[in-house]
């Protein structure tokens, strides 16, 4: 297999579009992509990479790509949501380029259920877990049966082999190939970030931790770290390669203190100019002011922590493993430090009730991050909250495009709460807490200072009018 084709779905990016979180559509390169391309640029084949998520006409895109570069080898990862479209579009790979070309997939979807999406697909090989290394050794031909995490169609039968390839030495990792990516077309909102292009970015994988809520399949739950030397190294690399702002969304990223601090450190020793944020949300019981002091020096700008709910009961039944106080101690921290702020807030936690929800909404006004974001609980195949859920008999619905975080369904029974609760809760959260008058007025004083205020009013309609201002990624 010489030509390989990594193929976004053209959903990624709009998967939110017309819900309340339509202003801050993130459009970036897929890291998973990228660095699966390495693996094979690096085993000396031919890879390109066609991102239908950023263009409108994209049947057409998808068929000039195959009839141009002729792949011997199609992946495509797979998110719940976006599984039916994955799926269509393996049928439509499958007619046009024959039995012949292997179509592969994987992803947190794939992975939490292989032989239902081997068994509702055109894809013959599905990598379950970190890919990197099975996909190495698929390419240089190693048989299915000796590499572990790999599922496979045998005729009408779905073989595996059991086990994960986990990598072990992440240093080992090549960097990511951002070099297939045209990284001009990558324009976020001005609210979600201060300059564009950006791209996510890790620096650990793995996390200790056992939220019900959260899917762990892809990295496990032991932490590797890249070493911070490794961790300059590409951000250098990644800055060479147009890249203007970069997202940390590791899980653990200050599990480790010692080592974050380190690789702040040497972010303003080797005089690395760049703003950065620390975006998936990290741990409230895992951060000090000396830390946030220091980052921010290195150019971090904005931190994100998940303060989930304002009671503690709900807290401790998603087994999260942390206080309400500690969110407030942490937000106080924040406070000192200067930075902007993010919080996620989630409603239908297991133990949820209503007067919960109160207590959450009181939570986030108290804490009044600069942005606040919330959730509806969606269990998630993969997670435990979803085997317990099934268990129960609680799952109503297998129809993956309704398990949207924004967009509330009637897909699952909530032990307290019907659907229509959540979703009036949900479409509240965010008028009570972005139309507060003193949340207006800071905001307005501080987008006059940073000269985004008209950004901020548009973004506020389309919060408020989502289905009327849509945001959708502009056509290459």
């Amino acid at each position: 297999m010489k030509n390989i084709l990594f193929v976004n779905a053209p959903s990624c990016f709009a998967s939110y579009a017309g819900t309340r979180v339509n202003a801050v559509v993130q459009v970036y390169p897929l890291l998973s992509h990228a660095t699966l391309a390495a693996v094979a640029q690096k085993e000396k084949r031919n890879v390109e990479i066609l991102d239908l998520g950023m263009i409108l006409n994209w049947k057409k895109a998808l068929d000039d790509k195959l009839r141009s570069f002729k792949p011997d080898m199609v992946c495509m990862s797979v998110t719940t949501p976006l599984f039916n479209e994955v799926a269509d579009i393996s049928f439509m790979l499958r007619q046009q380029l024959g039995p012949d070309v292997l179509l592969a997939t994987g992803g947190p979807h794939a992975t939490a259920l292989p032989f239902e999406t081997l068994n509702n697909s055109a894809f013959d090989v599905l990598i379950a877990g970190e890919g990197e290394e099975a996909f190495r050794r698929i390419l240089i031909g190693d048989s299915y049966d000796g590499i572990p995490g790999v599922y496979y169609k045998e005729g009408e039968t779905v073989r595996f082999t059991e086990g994960y390839s986990y990598v072990k030495n992440l240093d080992d990792l090549p960097f990511p190939a951002f070099d297939l990516y045209d990284m001009t077309k990558y324009k976020c909102p001005r609210i979600l970030n201060r300059v564009s292009p950006m791209t996510n970015f890790m620096t650990s994988r793995g996390c200790v931790f056992r939220c019900s809520f959260c899917n762990k399949n892809i990295f496990g739950n032991r932490i590797r770290y890249k070493s911070p030397e490794k961790v300059i190294d590409e951000i250098r690399y990644m800055l060479k390669a147009g890249i203007r702002e970069i997202r940390f969304i590791d899980d653990m990223f200050t599990t480790d203190m010692d080592r974050a601090k380190t690789i702040c450190e040497l972010i303003i020793k080797n005089n690395l100019k760049f703003p950065w944020t620390l975006s998936a949300g990290i741990r409230v019981d895992r951060v000090d002011l000396e830390f946030l002091k220091l980052a921010k020096r290195a150019g971090l700008y904005q931190v994100a922590f998940g303060f989930e709910s304002g009671d503690q009961a709900s807290l401790d039944s998603i087994d999260k493993g942390i206080k309400v106080e500690q969110g407030i101690k942490a937000m106080e921290l924040v406070r000192q430090s200067g930075l902007e702020s993010v919080g996620f807030f989630m409603l239908g936690l297991p133990a949820d009730t209503e007067e919960s929800i109160h207590k959450t909404f009181a939570l986030a006004k108290k804490l009044s991050p600069t942005y606040a974001k919330v959730t509806v609980v969606i269990p998630f195949p993969g997670t435990r909250l979803f085997d317990q859920y099934e268990k129960e008999g609680r799952i109503k619905s297998r129809d993956w495009p309704l398990y949207n975080l924004h967009s509330v369904a009637d897909i699952y029974e909530h032990p307290h709460l019907s659907s229509e609760t959540l979703d009036k809760y949900y479409n509240r959260f965010y008028y009570e807490y972005y139309l507060r008058p003193g949340y207006l007025a800071k905001t307005f004083i501080r987008t006059l200072k940073d000269f985004t205020v008209f950004h901020h009013m548009y973004y506020g309609l389309q919060t408020f009018f989502p289905k009327f201002l849509s945001t959708k990624p502009s056509e290459l």
